[in-house]
């Protein structure tokens, strides 16, 4: 071997051996980063155009990824970020209706029975009378208070929902670019590790949003889809836009709504399904009782007779609503509101609590009205008033146990998936260390070679001076 092949291959041999250090103290830098991946020196035998051998070479550096525990991961984070999500909706939810409590609607109810049992005691107090409107007038702003507390919910969840469409679009522009910069990299012959690891973050915090598919081609870049329909790759990226589609939250393609994503999971499914169905199914769960409640209670008041006024009583008098022209009742339950009766409001005589006319201590009526607080109605699948409100609160409760029990068990397996990928993909600051002391070893021996050749080097000329 000729002196200046020793020195060259000792050049090169020690530049691997550089970049080798260069890569694995870049591992021990990014030890403490989760969205860093280790990468791993691959060193080849150099070949000359003769056949000979000429070094050592980075043949490759790898990411060290695991894409099927990569696309679990997407997976389960999806489901996971929709139970967290969900939950946190639930919970203002039962924030709103505030059970158990004094202020919750089963305590109103209870109240508002109890007043007319109290009534049916002494018919003729104008006390009694007037605390029976009362306790109506709490039972009918309580109602209000939640219906309209379920509508706002469902305002702030479809801003909420807008909002994030706006981040689905921006990591899929994300991703487009990365994409671009990926293979313009590659295409040169460098490596675009960091690159890619920027781009994996990006879809990891799309699939929190919405669940997606990944696809990788030859040129280092990637396609992703949201809920089947194109989302973004090297070419080019798709926006999306929020829709309202028979009353039904969807995400649809930016320019053509046929487009539609066929979303179950992630942050915007949880979002889309409480305001499409969950809050939808509450209300009208409420709308049922009301309904049931002022009609039974208007059932039996239409038939009783008020107290005698200028020597006679009056009978046909709703309790809540206002009679028509036709002798239906109407305005009686409007926009979650109870509306009592005016003539009732104007003057507590004209509730009715008397089965027979001019008979003022007769309080049948009123043991009537009393007795609805424990009758079942078919109405309400055979349940009394405050036992169907109790089925609609266990119904709210339920999915939030099933929510909170799926961030349990989905916070698990993310743990597990976690730890896999660390095992796998993460930095082990004692291997790299181990690399490092190995890489420098071989950095050192070129250095000798170099050192050697000089040597000869000055033998040859000492020995051609003399």
């Amino acid at each position: 071997m000729g002196i200046g092949r020793l020195l060259d291959l000792s050049v090169r041999t020690m530049s691997t051996y550089q970049s080798a250090i260069d890569i694995a103290s870049q591992n021990i830098s990014n030890a403490g980063s989760a969205d860093y991946t280790r990468q791993k020196v691959v060193l080849a035998s150099e070949t000359a155009n003769n056949g000979q051998g000429a070094g050592v070479k980075i043949q490759d550096v790898l990411r060290i990824r695991d894409e099927i525990l990569d696309s679990q991961l997407r997976k389960y984070q999806s489901t996971y970020s929709d139970n967290t999500k969900r939950s946190e909706i639930l919970q203002k939810i039962e924030a709103l209706l505030g059970e158990p409590s004094d202020e919750g609607l089963s305590a109103y109810f209870t109240q508002f029975f109890n007043a007319w049992d109290e009534l049916s005691a002494n018919p003729t107090s104008t006390q009694l009378r007037l605390n029976v409107i009362q306790k109506a007038q709490q039972l009918s702003e309580r109602y209000k208070d939640q219906i309209d507390g379920f509508s706002e919910i469902q305002f702030t969840t479809q801003r909420e929902a807008t909002v994030q469409v706006e981040k689905i679009n921006h990591f899929l522009k994300e991703i487009h670019e990365l994409n671009q910069k990926v293979y313009e990299t590659e295409v040169r012959g460098n490596e675009a590790n960091d690159l890619k690891d920027q781009r994996d973050k990006q879809i990891n915090e799309l699939s929190k949003l919405v669940n997606i598919s990944v696809n990788r081609n030859s040129f280092g870049a990637v396609q992703v889809n949201v809920g089947g329909v194109y989302g973004a790759d090297q070419t080019g990226f798709n926006q999306f836009k929020l829709s309202i589609i028979n009353g039904q939250m969807k995400l649809v393609h930016s320019s053509n709504e046929n487009a539609v994503a066929i979303v179950n999971g992630g942050e915007f499914n949880a979002i889309a399904d409480i305001y499409s169905n969950k809050i939808i199914k509450y209300k009208a769960d409420y709308e049922t009782l009301a309904t049931t409640f002022v009609n039974k209670v208007n059932e039996i008041h239409v038939s009783g007779n008020t107290l005698v006024n200028s020597g006679s009583s009056s009978t046909g008098i709703p309790f809540f609503g206002e009679l028509a022209p036709g002798g239906s009742v109407i305005n009686a339950f409007v926009d979650g509101k109870m509306y009592i009766n005016t003539s009732i409001l104007q003057s507590p005589k004209n509730i009715a609590a008397s089965s027979t006319a001019g008979h003022d201590g007769n309080s049948e009526i009123a043991n009537k009205i009393a007795a609805l607080f424990k009758t079942k109605f078919s109405e309400l699948g055979e349940n009394n008033f405050v036992d169907k409100y109790a089925e609609i609160l266990s119904s709210i409760g339920m999915d939030k146990v099933v929510a909170d029990n799926g961030i349990k068990s989905g916070g698990l397996i993310m743990q597990n998936l976690e730890t896999q990928k660390m095992s796998y993909s993460g930095v082990s600051i004692e291997e790299e260390m181990t690399n490092v002391m190995k890489y420098q070893r071989s950095f050192e021996a070129a250095a000798k070679l170099i050192k050697i050749a000089d040597e000869l080097l000055n033998t040859v000329i000492n020995m051609a001076v003399r």
